[in-house]
């Protein structure tokens, strides 16, 4: 029905605002908030049309933070990102979607808990590939890749920290919808699809801007976390239950 359709894109609508504000005031949160959600309300839009996303608000924040991006540790991170891309596409065009589904809520609480670890990795080229490859994988077939490498990132200076993660989105957010195009999971429907909440994210992603300067990013990102885990949960037992 119409009201169905009106609310379902309503709510996608406000999630990916508050998941855009989120975004723009710690570095993550897109993704890894509004996308298990979504997967529940309008599976449809999850991954390729937040992958589409995914690229938009990466251009906001490099171009707002440009000059605290690490291109040296994000080049080796999308060494990983690359091949794990690929083998993650494959596994999608091979299992069936309930078990997408629940391999996508278990990835989700896997990135919750990365993120959540308290020791303090180091940044070298070998870290790096490795986040990237297990971002690569995450990503694409959740369109949530980032928590690996914002967790190598965790003690930059939030400049460094927000623009680093928006630059490694782009690039892997694109690395993704190619593979996920040569296995016929990404098409012109999913950017038909996305294209239709740009408007919000960039309202989320405006709405940003100031309270970068009044919030501590750590209290945003452990909300972020918190809902996200919740969304998660959701999802898998939706799935083991249903």
């Amino acid at each position: 029905m119409l009201s169905d359709l009106v609310a379902r894109w309503g709510v996608a609508s406000v999630l990916v605002l508050v998941g855009a504000c989120m975004q723009g005031v710690s570095g993550v949160g897109f993704g890894v908030f509004a996308a298990p959600i979504l997967a529940i309300i309008d599976p449809e839009l999850v991954p390729g049309p937040m992958l589409f996303l995914g690229l938009v608000i990466a251009v906001l924040a490099v171009r707002r933070e440009r000059s605290g991006l690490d291109t040296k540790g994000i080049g080796f991170a999308m060494l990983g990102r690359v091949p794990a891309s690929i083998a993650a596409a494959l596994a999608m065009s091979i299992l069936p979607v309930r078990e997408i589904s629940i391999m996508f809520a278990l990835l989700i609480l896997a990135g919750v808990a990365i993120s959540l670890a308290r020791f303090e990795p180091r940044i070298s080229p070998a870290t790096m590939f490795g986040a990237g490859c297990l971002s690569g994988f995450m990503g694409t077939i959740t369109s949530v890749g980032t928590p690996p490498i914002a967790l190598m990132y965790q003690n930059a200076p939030k400049p460094t920290l927000r623009a680093s993660l928006g630059g490694f989105l782009f690039l892997g957010s694109l690395t993704s919808i190619v593979a996920l195009s040569f296995t016929g999971r990404f098409g012109v429907h999913d950017v038909v699809l996305g294209t239709w909440l740009i408007a919000p994210l960039w309202l989320g992603f405006w709405l940003s801007t100031p309270l970068t300067r009044r919030l501590p990013g750590r209290t945003v990102r452990l909300a972020v976390l918190g809902l996200s885990a919740l969304a998660a949960l959701l999802l898998l037992v939706r799935q083991l239950v249903g």
